[in-house]
């Protein structure tokens, strides 16, 4: 495990000089913050046009999720670049805010579905930044995530088998694929340096 940790923070720390090298550091934490942020204004529109949780524990975890989404896109806006600890403990707690916010909204089940797109946002930041076990982790993650959610539409929302499925497969498609194409981009690309 401690090579693995070396090796990410190798990783992460070449990602993070090639982004300041090529100048573009500073909009690339304004595009994480304003996808970060983005996903906190999704959910005050929720709550805001009625489609917010409608009792008290669904409530709580969806206004968490919103204030934590508000606090990690600021962050990114105007704190330092984060380390490699710190940027997975945003995807992390971005990942959980996602399905939380997304499995408790008072939506129809079809776009509850469709929220979960939101993965593939983390997800390219994912692909670019982390090693191998982090970015297995994000994928495994948000895949079991997005299942969860597309069966829990089918069986509890009533929602259509084929319609659950024709949301369900791009968007699992997308957070699997766009990642690891990234990622193995990044690796050549990597190597080509070294």
């Amino acid at each position: 495990m401690t090579r693995a940790v070396a090796s990410s923070e190798v990783h992460y720390e070449w990602g993070v000089d090639l982004m300041f090298s090529l100048a573009v550091g500073g909009i690339v934490k304004k595009v994480v913050a304003l996808a970060t942020l983005s996903m906190a204004v999704v959910v005050t529109l929720e709550i805001a046009f009625g489609y917010g949780a409608t009792t008290p524990i669904p409530t709580a975890v969806q206004w968490t999720s919103m204030i934590a989404a508000y606090i990690m896109g600021l962050f990114w806006l105007f704190g330092p670049w984060p380390t490699l600890r710190q940027a997975f403990a945003f995807v992390v707690i971005a990942n959980i805010a996602i399905f939380a916010a997304t499995i408790v909204a008072d939506f129809p089940p079809e776009i509850t579905l469709g929220k979960t797109a939101f993965f593939i946002e983390i997800g390219m930041f994912v692909g670019f930044f982390f090693e191998r076990w982090m970015l297995a982790f994000h994928v495994l993650f948000c895949i079991l995530a997005t299942s969860f959610i597309a069966i829990y539409v089918v069986v509890y929302e009533g929602v259509a088998v084929l319609m659950s499925f024709v949301v369900w497969s791009p968007v699992v498609v997308s957070i699997g694929g766009f990642v690891l194409l990234l990622h193995f981009a990044v690796r050549s690309m990597r190597l080509e340096f070294e």
